[in-house]
C-alpha cells in the first residue's frame, strides 16, 4: 500500500471511530522504518478504557511474524489486537471492534471475577 493510500485509510478510520465512539483516544504510530526501527502495529486506540492495537493491511498483504508477535503480546497483556484488511467493510470492522471492547469490559470487570469466586 502506498503511503498516500495508507494516510487516507488511517484518516478514514479515525473519522469513523470518533463518530461511533467520540470518547475514544486514537493514535497513529509514526513509521520508523527509515530510522532503522520496527513499528509493532500501525495504530493504538483506547475505547472505554480498553486498549486496542490495529494493523492495517492492503488487500493481499500479509502480517509479518514480528507484527503477529506484537499483537499477540498486546492481547495477552489485556488489550485487543486486530488486523484490518483494506477492501473489507470498515463499518463492519468498527462494529465488531466495539463489540469486542464491550466483551472485554464484561470479562475483565472485578464484579465478574467476584461472582466467579463465590460459586
Amino acid at each position: 500500500m502506498k503511503k498516500r493510500e495508507r494516510t487516507l485509510l488511517y484518516r478514514k478510520f479515525s473519522k469513523k471511530i470518533k463518530q461511533r465512539a467520540p470518547e475514544c483516544f486514537y493514535y497513529k504510530i509514526p513509521d520508523t522504518a527509515g530510522l532503522g526501527g520496527k513499528r509493532p502495529f500501525d495504530s493504538i486506540l483506547i475505547v472505554k478504557g480498553v486498549p486496542v492495537a490495529i494493523e492495517f493491511k492492503s488487500a493481499g498483504d500479509k502480517t509479518t511474524a514480528y507484527q503477529k508477535e506484537c499483537l499477540s503480546i498486546f492481547s495477552k497483556a489485556g488489550g485487543i489486537g486486530l488486523v484490518y484488511e483494506d477492501g473489507n467493510s470498515m463499518d463492519l470492522f468498527i462494529t465488531q471492534l466495539l463489540a469486542l471492547v464491550n466483551l472485554n469490559i464484561i470479562n475483565h470487570s472485578p464484579l465478574f471475577y467476584e461472582q466467579e469466586r463465590r460459586q
